[in-house]
Parts: C-alpha cells; sequence; structure tokens
C-alpha cells in the first residue's frame, strides 16, 4: 500500500467522527431581459453527502488563520470544514453544517496533496444569513 493510499484511508477514519456535510452544487444563467442582468441559480445534479470535521476559527497568533484574519479575508464567526480530498469544491455551491447553509469564502480552499492525488481540503466557510445563495430558485 503507498504513503497516499494509508494516509487516504487514515483520513477517511478520522472523518467518519466528523459531522454529516451536504454539498449541492448549482449552475447560473444571466437574465439579460431585465435592466440590471439578474443571475438565476438553479440546482445541478445530486446532492453529494459526507462527513467532514467543522471546527471554529481560533487561531489569533501566529497562524495562517490569524493572518488571514488580519487581511479581513476570514472572520471569527466563519467555520473551517475538512473534507475528503475528491469532494468538487470548485463549482457554485452551498454546504450545509448542521442546521445551516455555508458558502466556501473566495480563495477559501486549500488543498493537500500527496504523490499527485488531494487527500483532504480545508475549507474556510462562511454562514448564509438566509440560508440561500443571491439568485438561488
Amino acid at each position: 500500500m503507498s504513503f497516499m493510499t494509508s494516509t487516504r484511508e487514515d483520513l477517511k477514519g478520522v472523518l467518519e467522527y466528523g459531522q454529516q456535510v451536504r454539498f449541492r452544487y448549482y449552475t447560473g444563467s444571466i437574465s439579460t431581459d431585465e435592466y440590471d442582468d439578474a443571475q438565476t441559480l438553479t440546482k445541478s445534479g445530486n446532492d453529494t453527502w459526507t462527513s467532514g470535521l467543522a471546527l471554529p476559527i481560533t487561531n489569533k497568533f501566529g497562524s495562517s488563520e490569524a493572518f488571514l484574519i488580519e487581511q479581513g479575508k476570514i472572520k471569527f464567526e466563519d467555520k473551517k470544514l475538512y473534507v475528503a480530498g475528491d469532494i468538487e469544491t470548485s463549482a457554485l455551491m452551498k454546504i450545509r453544517i448542521g442546521s445551516e447553509e455555508h458558502s466556501i469564502i473566495p480563495d477559501g480552499v486549500t488543498n493537500w496533496p500527496s504523490e499527485g492525488d488531494i487527500v483532504y481540503k480545508k475549507l474556510y466557510c462562511r454562514t448564509l444569513p438566509n440560508g440561500s445563495l443571491i439568485g438561488e430558485m
């Protein structure tokens, strides 16, 4: 068994004890017959359910999170979510963690590769105040 396969299996063992997380994907279209060219989002495909580790943002000093907080890119109210590397995170989506809907913060995905394959991902997520993306149908 390769190091990458072993690492992936170990990670799956850890993630089993996380909470259920739902990824819902969308496609967008722009209506050009209106003045403001409103975007409409439509659910695309099936939801993906997986286990993930959702943790609060807690590092105030001497960490990459502290740097992101100082830059104003993340807030203490945001969450970091660890998921398996095969979860699609580059599409337009929202993520359900517990009873709240979240979106990924721009540039908020960090891939952790090994031997050319992504083993796990760290996502910085922000709660959607009304539970919906703008334009969601």
